[in-house]
């Protein structure tokens, strides 16, 4: 793999001195900026002073260390001084490493050097051409607004297989010729990855996410990595694995914040913001400050189209999440119902973000014990969840219909269950 082909990296692994190895890795050009010894320290289960004596120290001879260390940061067997086993040998937990044993799951996800495959076994003969008169780089960032556009209005249920072939067949050409697309293809990647997060197709998302990471560095797009990076934060909130969430937000940031639009120090703010409130961590209101001041810049640079989501319902609307998830009911209230208004007046055919955000809505009524009038705001969700094809909306209504089990007794309840019912059993929203 190209980059493992580095002067300094292989002057390191041929000193036989992983700390050596280490040091390279942080400053290998492929990374938009040096890796602090405190990030990679997390990602290899250790602390940054212990980073920092592996590094600066005579060279570690335990095996166990070593082929751990490899297998983590994923050193070709061949390059090395030492025979790998298949899996690596289990570190010993230590009470410093609670914080940081999150981010060894990460780079699994971000490693350099795999490859532009489609998900399918059988890789497509045949790759694509661009539109007439279009080059493919312009096809596939129209594409990108395209599809960008589909999914505020109709979910990701029903775009997701044509992306998917579109992406398969689009590898096939960039391969060809990486002049001609390769950054478009990163882009429509992350698209696909979060087209696959909307239907629940979590092993794919991250697959298509890690793909747009890899492409982000080759073609030296920063906030196409952050972005990725965040999507994929977004991810693990969504799956309830709030540490994981927060650190890759975190690396997010860490890819360089002196190369990112305010549109993409937005949105990867928010994703931090989501992680910190499901952690029921008060520093996300701080994130939150940093979010909208950011916001405040937007029109500053110009932006790329993979971030134009990050609007004023955006913001207001992922304020609106975080508070929620802390318990403050009455700012959640308030940053909701603004996101709504702003909807009906500046995007009032994007019916996914509506239910969302309704659902979220009827949440905060529940938590504030107004049940009535969340079964209200729920039916207006269930009824308009019927014209769109999103999982990821039937999961939230879903848990609107749990969180309003306790007060099943009540009729205006009991008539929003028989409702929820029929929606899901008829396969009105997708599942």
């Amino acid at each position: 793999m190209e980059f493992w082909q580095d002067d300094r990296l292989r002057e390191a692994l041929a000193s036989w001195h992983m700390g050596q190895v280490f040091y390279a890795y942080r400053v290998h050009p492929w990374h938009a900026r040096v890796v602090s010894q405190e990030t990679l320290a997390g990602w290899l289960g250790l602390t940054q002073a212990q980073l920092s004596r592996i590094e600066s120290g005579t060279a570690p001879q335990d095996l166990g260390k070593l082929m751990s260390w490899a297998h983590s940061l994923r050193i070709p067997g061949n390059l090395l001084w030492f025979k790998l086993r298949r899996e690596p040998l289990p570190m010993q937990p230590t009470p410093e490493r609670t914080e940081q044993a999150a981010r060894k799951v990460l780079l699994d996800m971000i490693t350099p050097g795999g490859d532009w495959l489609p998900l399918s076994n059988d890789a497509p003969e045949y790759g694509v051409s661009g539109l007439s008169g279009m080059s493919l780089q312009a096809t596939g960032e129209h594409l990108l607004r395209t599809f960008l556009h589909l999914d505020d209005e109709l979910g990701g249920d029903s775009l997701y297989v044509p992306l998917t072939k579109y992406v398969a067949r689009m590898a096939v050409s960039v391969k060809a010729n990486p002049r001609d697309g390769l950054a478009a293809y990163g882009q429509l990647n992350q698209m696909v990855g979060w087209l696959s997060l909307d239907a629940n197709k979590h092993a794919h998302a991250k697959r298509y996410f890690a793909t747009a990471i890899e492409v982000g560095h080759e073609v030296g797009d920063p906030g196409l990595v952050a972005s990725a990076l965040g999507y994929m934060s977004l991810q693990e909130t969504y799956r309830g694995r709030s540490q994981p969430a927060r650190s890759l937000a975190q690396m997010a940031f860490a890819v360089t914040t002196d190369r990112l639009t305010p549109l993409i120090k937005t949105v990867i703010g928010a994703r931090l913001a989501r992680a910190h409130a499901s952690l029921g961590d008060e520093e996300c209101l701080r994130v939150l400050d940093a979010v909208q001041a950011d916001f405040a810049q937007e029109g500053r640079d110009e932006e790329p189209p993979y971030v134009t989501y990050g609007d004023a319902v955006e913001v207001a609307a992922q304020r609106g999440a975080c508070y929620l998830d802390l318990g403050m009911t009455d700012e959640a209230i308030t940053a909701l119902s603004e996101a709504l208004d702003l909807l009906s007046t500046r995007a009032p055919n994007r019916a996914r973000d509506r239910v969302h955000y309704l659902s979220r809505l009827a949440k905060c009524y529940i938590l504030d014990g107004e049940v009535e009038r969340a079964c209200q705001i729920g039916h207006d969700a269930l009824a308009l969840s019927q014209t769109i094809g999103s999982a990821r909306i039937t999961e939230r209504l879903g848990e609107l219909d749990t969180a309003l089990a306790p007060y099943r007794q009540l009729p205006y309840v009991q008539e929003f269950k028989e409702l929820f019912r029929l929606v899901t059993s008829e396969g009105t929203v997708a599942s």
